[in-house]
């Protein structure tokens, strides 16, 4: 008998015994399918040709949509980065995996897809980037080592052995929510770590690899998210790596070699995590000149005063870039954008080419998503900016291949979490979903039999600042998006008759109905979740 069954058959006692729920599709005497998460780093739902961006060239995903399950109205549980990933990797809100902001350390502890998976007999692997082992810029010289605030030309960084100090923050509780408290340790990116059993990041390991391609002196640069940009931002900039020193072909050609040494009588699970679109956005050539700048259109959302918006937004609207950008400054951030999501559509591609040429991409389970958007000028923005909800930020890419399920080419309306990505692997894998997983199988919708999934959606930012802790509900009509701890407006916004979020309804006394009916799910939530900060998320809305 296949060994994975018979480990599955003992799991499933296990958790059988303890509780949790499970629903097994899997036949006793077939081969469970293999499963590729694929994840870029900062890219919205409009850099997806499938999603209605007739410009952009995205024709491997778009043929993984026509192929699979497109899902319309998919948001992150969690922001930014470190947050969002745990939720996608444990399949818990923040305040359950308790990564609150970036460079908090998940607890190993806590189960993820890695353990899951790897206890469940699959052979697996992750490559590319995590976030959450701490900080990723280990020896750096300045603060964080934020990548894109180097300008080119600056000194060296080490590599090699040279790499250090290691560092992460403990999440603290204080009477204002949680804060960060520096400490040392922590295995950045440069160990295995979640549960995977092979693990290739982009700092030790990327630098090695072009150390052993000869290229000694972009390892003394390159990693992470550092393109090598040719220009600071606001000029037009390009990677210097090339595409073939690009990490993102470096990842993929690791996943590709995973994939090729494995036992096609085992299943085998792989994250591919790429760094990109994330900024510095700066594609290799030719990606970066795809689109000329006549061929872009500023969203119809660009141009916003943010009149009726929280005064934070005023602040921060302009925090990534220098003095007044021009209109042909913002399209270039576009087309630069555009194509780096072309480039790593082609990374994709690759990969895709891969598994059918083995004949193994009828029994694999393909999921493609990202860890959140980017405002990409909407409302006059770019980059994250964390003191808003808005859809460009919230709302990602989900597409989903899935032997056996459909004949391709559906899409769908339904709200979906993010939380609910982990227990669809399991689900499809055969493999117990743990009760301390809240989110839910997205089966049901993939095979027809659930037409309303979630009432809401509620996603959360917890920055350290009173400004940036925010809890977003979304109905099928209707975001709210509630700063809890700020004295700052609130927002709410009519998603059918303003999807662009322009006009802010939260004054406006014909909405207070719904706005204290959304007011009140948030609240419910956070109590019926267990939510560390339940009642001062309530104090705000009682007042």
């Amino acid at each position: 008998m296949n060994r994975y069954f018979t480990n599955n058959r003992i799991i499933l006692f296990v958790f059988c015994a303890l509780g949790c729920s499970i629903s097994c599709h899997q036949p006793e005497d077939s081969q469970p399918p293999n499963i590729l998460l694929i994840m870029t780093d900062q890219q919205p739902v409009s850099c997806v040709g499938a999603y209605g961006n007739d410009k952009i060239k995205t024709p491997n995903l778009d043929v993984l949509a026509a192929e699979g399950h497109l899902f319309r109205n998919f948001y992150i549980a969690t922001f930014p980065c470190s947050p969002s990933r745990a939720s996608i990797l444990t399949g818990r809100y923040l305040h359950h995996h308790n990564v609150f902001t970036n460079n908090v350390m998940l607890d190993h502890k806590i189960p993820t897809m890695g353990n899951m998976l790897s206890e469940g007999g699959y052979h697996t692997g992750y490559f590319g980037k995590a976030h959450l082992g701490g900080s990723m810029y280990v020896g750096r010289s300045g603060g964080d080592g934020i990548d894109y605030l180097h300008p080119p030309g600056s000194p060296s960084d080490p590599v090699g052995n040279q790499i250090g100090p290691y560092w992460h923050h403990d999440r603290m509780v204080s009477d204002s929510g949680w804060i960060t408290k520096k400490q040392d340790g922590g295995p950045g990116e440069d160990q295995s770590q979640l549960g995977f059993q092979l693990w290739k990041g982009g700092w030790k390991d990327y630098k090695n690899w072009l150390i052993d391609q000869g290229q000694d002196s972009f390892a003394m640069w390159a990693g992470n998210h550092d393109d090598l940009q040719s220009a600071p931002e606001g000029e037009h900039m390009y990677s210097l790596l090339g595409e073939a020193y690009h990490m993102a072909n470096y990842f993929t050609g690791q996943t590709s070699e995973f994939i090729k040494q494995q036992n096609k009588d085992e299943p085998w699970a792989a994250v591919l995590s790429f760094f990109g679109p994330h900024l510095p956005v700066a594609p290799p050539p030719p990606w970066d000149t795809l689109f000329a700048l006549e061929e872009i259109t500023l969203p119809a959302n660009f141009e916003d005063d943010l009149r009726t918006k929280p005064h934070r937004q005023k602040e921060i609207s302009s925090s990534y870039f220098n003095g007044v950008w021009s209109r042909d400054q913002f399209k270039d951030y576009i087309r630069r954008y555009w194509g780096y999501c072309g480039y790593i559509d082609e990374q994709i591609g690759r990969i895709i080419r891969q598994l059918k040429d083995s004949g193994q991409y009828d029994n694999t389970l393909i999921i493609f998503t990202s860890d959140h958007g980017d405002m990409l000028t909407g409302h006059g923005m770019i980059f994250k900016l964390g003191s808003n909800g808005y859809e460009e930020l919230f709302k990602v890419p989900a597409i989903i291949k899935l032997p056996g399920y459909g004949s391709g080419n559906q899409q769908h309306d339904q709200l979906v979490s993010s939380i609910d990505l982990l227990p669809t692997i399991l689900e499809t894998a055969g493999i117990p979903i743990p009760d301390s997983i809240d989110g839910q199988s997205m089966l049901p919708i993939l095979n027809g039999s659930k037409q309303t999934f979630r009432k809401f959606i509620f996603s959360e930012i917890h920055s350290s600042n009173a400004d940036g802790k925010t809890i977003i509900c979304r109905d099928d009509h209707y975001k709210y998006v509630y700063h809890w701890l700020s004295n700052d407006v609130d927002e709410f916004y009519d998603l059918v008759t303003d999807p662009g979020e322009l006009n802010n309804l939260y004054t406006q006394a014909a909405y207070s109905d719904q706005i204290s009916r959304m007011q009140e799910a948030i609240i419910k939530w956070a109590q019926e979740t267990n939510h560390h900060y339940a009642t001062l998320i309530a104090q705000k809305a009682s007042k």
